[in-house]
C-alpha cells in the first residue's frame, strides 16, 4: 500500500510539474513579441506570480480562456503540491498502530482525489495551452 502511495505522489507531482510548466508557455504565448524572450522572463517566477499575470491578461479581452473557477483551482496548486512535498508523510509515518493505518487512509484517500483532480486540470490546461499558442500563431 505504501508503494502505491509512493507512485501516487510522484504521479501528482508530474501533474502540477506540467501544469506550472504549461502556464508558463500559456502566459509567454500570449503575450505580444518573441515568445523564447517572454518565457525567458517569467521562466524562474513562481506558479502565483505567472497566475496573477496571466489572469489580468487573459480577463483583459473579455474573452477568457479560463474561468474563474479555474484560476481558483490553479491557485491551490500551490498548497498541495506543498503539503504532498512536505507535510504528508509526517502525517502518518511516525504513528502506531491503528493510529497509523487511520492517519494513512485519511492521506491516502486525500492522496488519490488530489491526484485525480490535478490529472483532469492538467488535460484541461494542456487543451488550453494549445488552443491559446494556434490562435496567437505561435504554432
Amino acid at each position: 500500500m505504501l508503494n502505491e502511495f509512493h507512485m501516487y505522489v510522484g504521479t501528482l507531482m508530474m501533474h502540477c510539474q506540467c501544469i506550472e510548466h504549461d502556464i508558463k508557455l500559456i502566459y509567454a504565448g500570449y503575450l505580444e513579441g518573441n515568445f523564447d524572450e517572454n518565457y525567458s522572463e517569467i521562466e524562474t517566477m513562481t506558479l502565483g506570480q505567472v497566475l496573477h499575470k496571466l489572469q489580468q491578461l487573459d480577463n483583459s479581452d473579455g474573452s477568457p480562456y479560463f474561468s474563474q473557477g479555474d484560476y481558483k483551482i490553479l491557485g491551490e496548486i500551490t498548497r498541495l503540491r506543498n503539503h504532498w512535498a512536505h507535510t504528508a508523510y509526517t502525517l502518518f509515518l511516525y504513528e502506531k498502530g491503528n493510529s497509523y493505518h487511520d492517519a494513512f487512509s485519511k492521506q491516502h484517500r486525500r492522496l488519490i482525489n488530489d491526484c485525480n483532480r490535478l490529472e483532469k486540470l492538467s488535460g484541461t490546461i494542456e487543451k488550453v495551452r494549445l488552443t491559446l499558442l494556434k490562435d496567437c500563431g505561435r504554432i
